[in-house]
């Protein structure tokens, strides 16, 4: 595999805020560190200062930009840099783990954003997301977020009112939907109830179902787009509009990931070797990307439930002594490499179409 090193003579990291971002400049091969780090604003005379500020301290040698968050705060810097020619990859944030003894500031955040890549492979070098398709999926599910927290905090509320006032005859358990409907039809008057808390209740029903709908409005146009973009990853078992569009948000592009190997480790669904002595073992990978874990999570439940071929696959497993989370490992890391292999290739390159391909047979 082709190193860093070999490629690229200095590395920038950007530590990226709302207003300002820290720029650090390393030794691509020692991974010293070259300049101290530098904030400029996020502006284009930000950038265009950024820009001729690594250009003095790299005297036109090959230069690599590893950039924090290209999907928000760094987005509009890594546009600019790659419309300056300088070559851009996204930085992984760094773990607690990693700043444990070492201390946190925006500086030494770019400085780690350099020294992520410098482990990696040129290959393993993930590109920055792009495309108006992808963005107008990331809004809506942003809104998606939002509305589902604001959902959830409003049920929440008439919750503790009817276990309070006992307005159900069952307090023990959320509120349905249905009973949610039957408050905002009126099915409290006359209860004999405070006529305050009817109402309070039947008004935060009437707003739960609001945000409902808007739920379910979201989710049309998350299907729409979806369909329009890449209507195939709709028929892959256990994928809906809102995984779809999570995987289709971090996926961005073809080319964006140089392997399977490489999007199931940013998915967190690649093994990592854990052992000691005479002992090695396999665990799944806790980093990566979370909206797309969340996604292969989300696959990998509703196949254990509703996917008969899947359900077959665990008894095996089980009966061969491998432990849930084992299996649960094999699951995802074979989704992902579905997955992979159908938004690259198309369907007639994926694993065989979505029922009759082969479940992984070993670690």
């Amino acid at each position: 595999m082709t190193s860093i090193s070999e490629q690229y003579d200095y590395v920038v990291g950007v530590d990226t805020h709302a207003k300002n971002h820290l720029y650090a400049i390393i030794d691509a091969r020692t991974g010293a560190v070259l300049a101290r780090p530098e904030k400029f604003a996020v502006t284009s005379a930000g950038f265009t200062k950024a820009l001729a500020w690594i250009g003095r301290h790299t005297a036109g040698a090959r230069v690599l930009a590893a950039i924090e968050g290209t999907n928000s705060y760094g987005r509009t810097l890594a546009q600019a840099a790659g419309a300056a020619g300088v070559a851009v990859t996204e930085a992984r944030a760094s773990s607690k783990k990693a700043r444990r003894g070492t201390g946190k500031t925006d500086g030494l955040d770019a400085i780690r954003a350099a020294r992520s890549v410098l482990e990696r492979s040129l290959a393993e070098l993930t590109e920055p997301r792009q495309g108006e398709t992808r963005a107008d999926l990331q809004v809506l599910l942003i809104s998606r977020r939002q509305k589902s927290r604001q959902k959830t905090a409003m049920i929440n509320t008439p919750n503790a009112i009817v276990r309070t006032l006992g307005l159900v005859a069952d307090t023990g358990k959320k509120l349905t939907m249905t009973q949610i409907r039957a408050i905002a039809d009126g099915g409290l008057t006359g209860s004999g109830h405070s006529a305050i808390a009817v109402a309070a209740a039947t008004d935060l029903a009437d707003e739960i179902i609001e945000c409902h709908k808007a739920l379910a409005a979201n989710e049309r146009r998350l299907r729409a787009v979806v369909a329009s973009w890449r209507p195939e990853l709709l028929a892959v078992v256990g994928v809906g509009p809102v995984t779809a569009a999570r995987i289709l948000t971090v996926w961005s592009h073809p080319g964006r990931f140089a392997s399977q190997a490489h999007f199931a480790s940013i998915a967190g669904a690649s093994p990592v070797p854990i052992g000691s002595g005479q002992s090695l073992a396999w665990r799944l990978n806790y980093g990566g990307d979370r909206q797309l874990n969340s996604a292969l999570h989300t696959i990998a439940l509703t196949r254990k439930r509703h996917d008969q071929r899947t359900k077959d696959y665990i008894t095996k497993r089980t009966t061969d002594g491998k432990t849930p989370r084992a299996i649960d490992r094999l699951l995802k890391r074979y989704i992902a490499r579905e997955i992979f292999k159908l938004l690259e290739h198309g369907p007639t390159h994926a694993i065989s179409g979505t029922h009759d391909h082969q479940l992984p047979a070993a670690a």
